[in-house]
């Protein structure tokens, strides 16, 4: 039997490596991201904070891995990870991309990219991903369901927006909502 202390170190572990990798994510995601346990993970959250191991912005309402952090929150890898979180159940594996893929991460057996497009990036990102090779599904964040008529990226799954709260509506080509 697993003593207490094992329990939390791995899911503290977890905790510090999401935390980490993505380097300020909201307080909810992170929160969503142990789905199974709220309530142990934001005690360990108040511990790591107390620690000094992660810090947390209340202007922002971000977790960060370092106080700066705040500062440079990418709102590109924030909506990526809600976008993620919509797969929560089915996700393998889930790390931050390199650019222009923002996370990459494997669910039943399948490959995804998550790409956020930038407004007025669209072109620069129909040139690079018009090259790369992939066989990952592709989800592509827009900030609105016309900007994904002017992208021509292969290998996309749906085109998708992303609210505030971390609402994410899906759409197919031509912008509508699927």
């Amino acid at each position: 039997m697993k003593t207490r202390e094992e329990i939390y170190s791995q899911e503290g572990a977890s905790l510090l490596h999401i935390i980490t990798t993505y380097h300020a994510l909201t307080y909810e995601q992170v929160i969503r991201s142990f789905r199974k346990k709220p309530d142990t993970i934001s005690h360990l959250i108040q511990n790591l904070l107390k620690q000094g191991r992660i810090y947390y912005d209340p202007d922002k309402n971000l977790l960060l891995d370092r106080p700066e952090a705040a500062d440079e929150a990418n709102a590109g890898i924030i909506a990526a990870y809600w976008v993620m979180l919509d797969f929560e159940k089915a996700v393998v594996y889930h790390t931050s991309g390199e650019f222009p893929v923002t996370i990459n991460f494997f669910s039943n057996a399948e490959e995804y990219e998550i790409i956020y497009v930038p407004e007025g990036k669209e072109f620069l990102l129909n040139r690079i991903l018009a090259k790369q090779k992939t066989d990952a599904n592709r989800l592509v964040i827009v900030s609105t369901p016309d900007q994904a008529r002017e992208l021509h990226i292969p290998h996309v799954l749906a085109f998708c927006t992303v609210a505030s709260d971390g609402t994410v509506s899906y759409y197919q080509k031509g912008g509508d909502h699927s």
